[in-house]
Order: structure tokens, then C-alpha cells, then sequence
């Protein structure tokens, strides 16, 4: 399948929906056990009527990722779940993988639409801060994974 990004044809960094989660699903089990996201879900309540954190809905490949709490600590969904989470942020897959290379703001990315949220952005806001101790945790999972061609 091929992308389009402004207006350029490229092939999408992730060949399919299973590479998909095995990268970003597998970073995001990963980062579940790092401190800064047990504070961030110590810090973070979920308003009445949801029980997920937030999920991530990516196109070029189809795929979803939720974060839910279990038993204080960060659950991670990949695919179609019940679950009603409380954010939901949607972009393409390449999109998401910059965002957590630390390679795009998210919010000039959703000025330019680039990332399209549903619920409270406050809420996704006030936990930038401590994204910002993640970012590094995802190449470093890269290079782990022999997955060095994703870091350019």
C-alpha cells in the first residue's frame, strides 16, 4: 500500500498491522513498567463513563492501541477491544512513530491535522512533561529490536 504525506507517495514505514503492533504495541508493554508511566496513571484519573486511558487509531496499516488501567498499572490492547476510551488520537502510523521518536510536536501536529483528537486535550497536555523521559526509551527499543532503519 502506499502513503501519502504532503502531497508525496512513500511506502509506510510498517508493512502491516502485526509489524505495527509488534513495534509500537511492543514499546508501549515496555514503557507500561517504566516509573514515568506508573506516576502518569498515579497523576491521571478517568472520568466517569470511560475505562481506558486513551487509544491510538492508526491508518497505513489499520490498527489500534489502548492504554487501560489494571490494578494500578498501564494495560496495553492492541486491536479491537469494549473499551471506551476517554482520548483517541488518530493519525497515520509514520505519524506515530515520529511522535514518539520525539520528532514531531504534537501540537503543530494537530494544527495541521496531522493528529485528530476526540476528548479532552487538556487532559493529553498536561502529561506531555513526561512523555518527554519516554522518547529516548523508543529508539533505544529500536535499536534493540535491530530496527535501526526506523531511527532516520
Amino acid at each position: 500500500m502506499i502513503g501519502y504525506e504532503m502531497g508525496v507517495e512513500h511506502m509506510p514505514l510498517f508493512k502491516d498491522e502485526q509489524e505495527l503492533y509488534a513495534i509500537l504495541g511492543g514499546f508501549f508493554e515496555e514503557v507500561a513498567e517504566r516509573e514515568e508511566s506508573k506516576e502518569m496513571i498515579s497523576s491521571t484519573e478517568i472520568s466517569e463513563g470511560y475505562d481506558a486511558f486513551v487509544q491510538y487509531v492508526f491508518h497505513q496499516p489499520e490498527g489500534k492501541i489502548t492504554w487501560a488501567e489494571e490494578n494500578g498499572r498501564l494495560k496495553v490492547i492492541c486491536g479491537d477491544h469494549d473499551l471506551r476510551p476517554e482520548l483517541v488520537f488518530e493519525q497515520t502510523a509514520d505519524v506515530g512513530h515520529k511522535f514518539w521518536l520525539g520528532k514531531l510536536d504534537l501540537q503543530q501536529a494537530l494544527a495541521r491535522q496531522q493528529i485528530k483528537v476526540q476528548g479532552p486535550l487538556a487532559n493529553a497536555l498536561r502529561v506531555l512533561p513526561q512523555l518527554d523521559a519516554i522518547y529516548p526509551a523508543y529508539r533505544e527499543y529500536l535499536k534493540k529490536l535491530g530496527r535501526e532503519d526506523l531511527l532516520a
